[in-house]
């Protein structure tokens, strides 16, 4: 009989995560009744070919683990569900362990999930599994986005009718050599509503005027606005181009950096579509991390994200089926309650696409779908903000990290 090599991707005692005297922790035995019903069943779908039985009970005893974590966070037992708020404070704890651990974590997180729905057995809604679903495979480094390879040429021609590149060559060309601002390098006063002209924003700047109480992606004209905040379209493309090093600050000006405000202007070349992909990913992450973290909104910014994600996949949503609040005959009788906030959220969700649609981020026609020259940027940017709500939730936990 052949030796069996030691397992290098899968350590003996289980989990990657898994503590020194896990087996008396508080709620295992409970996790491990609930699993009872499943033992079998659970074996045989996580055992792979190919893979040693003692490999799969491994990979069980690492599901045991998280599991038992998750409760011990939720203070409750419930393997037929999992919180995603509670799946980003415990993911954000096992970062610190390591990525490999963290992605590791979610994938088996993910692959229990889906057996979870395959057997009938997850005790949540649709809507749930799906945000759920989505939440892990992106911790896992998962992504249904399609990028295919585009030559320079190709990528440049594509860029070149864009409105966003339109838009930051407009306000890169209001800089010029430069343009007085904080030493946060922000825009204040006269020069905010200069630079908001330059997109075609005509406001009034009043910096005693109170905050808007929902600011417009792009205000009416004569708006009284009190900061940048307060005009997102401009303080939008004024974070790409401080991002991408576009404009740096040599006090009292912000100032562009010549090399790369010359390639955002060239239709071609490797660099000229380099710097206009960078500005695409800083736009894509700044409008979902602002949503995120209005309150009320960070809902409305996940929905958003997943649409966006399956947009650039070899299977984009329909519009049609997207931005549609279901209705009663859409939906089982036991997820009926779901309707009134869906009427509320989805219109958001549309309003916030259309955002990404004026700026040439995203189509909508018949199909939802994000420009294939855009789809890195897109992955990049996403990528961003699950690094974003990670942090966010490892400050939550631990509020003097």
């Amino acid at each position: 009989m052949a030796s069996r090599k030691p397992a290098k991707k899968k350590p003996a005692q289980g989990h990657p995560a898994r503590r020194t005297g896990a087996s008396n922790v508080p709620f295992e035995s409970e996790v491990r009744q609930a699993l009872q019903p499943f033992k079998s069943s659970l074996f045989r779908h996580f055992h792979e070919e190919g893979q040693s039985a003692s490999e799969t009970r491994a990979a069980l005893e690492g599901l045991t683990t998280l599991l038992t974590v998750h409760a011990q966070l939720r203070k409750s037992v419930d393997v037929k569900t999992l919180d995603p708020t509670i799946l980003g404070e415990q993911l954000g704890h096992l970062t610190s362990l390591g990525k490999e651990v963290s992605e590791a974590s979610a994938a088996i997180l993910k692959h229990y999930l889906t057996f979870l729905g395959t057997t009938a057995n997850f005790g949540g809604s649709v809507d749930e599994f799906k945000q759920t679903f989505e939440f892990l495979s992106r911790m896992a480094g998962d992504s249904p986005i399609v990028a295919p390879y585009l030559e320079d040429d190709e990528a440049n021609g594509n860029l070149e009718a864009m409105p966003f590149v339109f838009a930051a060559r407009e306000l890169i060309d209001w800089v010029g050599e430069g343009k007085p601002t904080t030493p946060a390098g922000v825009l204040t006063g006269q020069t905010l509503q200069d630079a908001a002209g330059a997109l075609g924003l005509f406001v009034k700047v009043d910096e005693s005027a109170g905050i808007p109480e929902d600011s417009q992606w792009e205000p009416e004209d004569g708006t009284v606005v009190s900061s940048l905040a307060d005009v997102p379209r401009l303080s939008a493309y004024w974070d790409a181009l401080i991002g991408t090093a576009m404009l740096r600050y040599e006090a009292p000006n912000a100032t562009p950096t010549e090399s790369l405000s010359d390639a955002l202007l060239a239709s071609s070349g490797q660099g000229a579509r380099l710097v206009k992909e960078l500005i695409a990913e800083v736009l894509y992450s700044h409008i979902l991390i602002n949503t995120l973290e209005e309150p009320g909104k960070a809902q409305i910014a996940e929905m958003v994200a997943g649409v966006l994600s399956n947009a650039a996949s070899s299977t984009p949503p329909r519009a049609e089926f997207a931005l549609q609040v279901p209705t009663e005959e859409d939906l089982p009788a036991e997820q009926h309650h779901l309707i009134a906030s869906l009427e509320e959220v989805v219109p958001q969700v549309e309003s916030l696409l259309r955002v990404f649609e004026r700026e040439g981020l995203v189509e909508i026609n018949d199909e939802i779908t994000v420009p294939v020259v855009l789809r890195s940027s897109l992955e990049r940017a996403l990528a961003k903000v699950s690094d974003h709500v990670l942090k966010g939730a490892e400050e939550a936990a631990d509020p003097q990290a």
